[in-house]
């Protein structure tokens, strides 16, 4: 017991973030949302659902992220589940300011935080 208590202080305080992500002002599901803090340490990520609404989850057990500066990422077309589709479904393609090279961030602040990220195709 004492291994994992350790492991939890390390992560700090979390703060609750829920948003909604949009693409051209249209709501974009099945995007993974994930939030990298600026300090270091364990990201947080969420999926996006039909109305482009997602909230982050921090382990599996734990919904937030950890207080203070992140850099975020928006990817689409991330492999989420087990096994083989049998219909291939056409993903958008998002610009690379919104994941690989990402320009989005975001501040983390104790309690409930409303984030939402409207991104453009162009």
């Amino acid at each position: 017991m004492v291994g994992l208590t350790g492991c939890w202080q390390s992560g700090g305080e979390l703060g609750q973030v829920t948003g909604t992500v949009t693409l051209d002002g249209k709501p974009l599901p099945e995007a993974m949302v994930s939030f990298y803090p600026e300090a270091g340490g364990r990201s947080a990520h969420g999926v996006t659902d039909g109305a482009g609404q997602y909230l982050l989850r921090y382990t599996g057990s734990k919904d937030g992220a950890p207080l203070g500066p992140h850099l975020v990422k928006v990817e689409v077309g991330i492999p989420m589940g087990e096994g083989d589709s049998p219909a291939v479904r056409k993903v958008p393609q998002l610009p690379a300011k919104y994941n690989t090279t990402s320009e989005l961030t975001a501040e983390v602040k104790s309690g409930s935080n409303d984030i939402d990220f409207e991104l453009k195709s162009k």
